[in-house]
């Protein structure tokens, strides 16, 4: 097996994978690791889950990264479960020699927090497995070894993954996207409130409707993956975009 830099990034859900693997795919020339354990880089093999767990809990999701590659750097992008993440990654990085990790990130959303806030949080809780690790939200630092933190959705403002994506897909569908907010807005405050809807599922909702619409049955996560919202017209068009793809750029390559 070829000998890689290896790099781990910790995200708090599956559309934030998935969209962070089409950006490594799609912009900075990544391959998908294919099944076949023998071909898997000896530390990822950390990552592989016993069942049954020994939770007890059967029919909960087995929890293993997306791997993706180039000739040089071997990425795993770990799913931690929203808050969860930093308690289920800790978990995980107690297990690994993180002496052979080049790089460490993590990607998050602000929501109602300011973005130096989120920052703060994460690098003081993995202090204990990286003493260098970078707050600075947006920047990577180091030349051995790399970190970074990249807080949702511009370093600087409130925000979640589908506040980036709603940009991306003004680009890239506006008609659609256009059609999907006239639908959402057409729900009145009290509606909402019976909804029971938390900041930012206006922006969620309008994501799963062109979803539905792109990929008919199919989750939002198919949809990043397969379709447009990740693609040239859109990392040149959204200026956060190309910015997060700089900061893995910087972080990975």
């Amino acid at each position: 097996m070829v000998s890689r830099r290896l790099a781990l990034i910790g995200v708090e859900g599956n559309h934030d994978q998935a969209f962070l693997a089409k950006i490594l795919r799609k912009s900075l020339g990544f391959t998908a690791f294919k099944d076949g354990e023998d071909d898997l880089d000896d530390l990822w093999r950390k990552f592989i889950p016993v069942y049954p767990p020994k939770s007890g809990k059967f029919h909960v999701r087995l929890n293993f990264p997306s791997i993706l590659h180039t000739d040089k750097v071997s990425v795993a992008i770990y799913v931690g479960g929203g808050s969860s993440l930093t308690q289920s990654l800790s978990v995980i990085l107690s297990n690994l020699d993180c002496s052979q990790l080049s790089s460490f990130g993590i990607v998050a959303d602000s929501d109602k927090k300011l973005p130096e806030q989120v920052a703060v949080t994460y690098s003081t809780a993995f202090k204990e497995f990286f003493p260098e690790f970078f707050s600075t939200p947006g920047e990577v630092a180091g030349e051995s070894f790399r970190s970074g933190i990249y807080v949702l959705p511009d370093n600087t403002s409130e925000g979640v993954l589908e506040t980036l994506l709603c940009k991306c897909g003004e680009v890239a569908y506006p008609d659609y996207m256009k059609r999907a907010s006239s639908y959402i807005n057409s729900f009145s405050a009290e509606e909402i409130k019976k909804l029971k809807w938390k900041p930012y599922d206006r922006e969620k909702a309008t994501i799963a409707t062109v979803a539905s619409v792109l990929k008919p049955g199919k989750t939002n996560t198919v949809s990043i993956s397969d379709n447009k919202w990740i693609c040239q017209q859109t990392t040149d068009s959204v200026p956060e975009l190309f910015a997060l793809t700089d900061f893995l750029k910087k972080l990975l390559l």
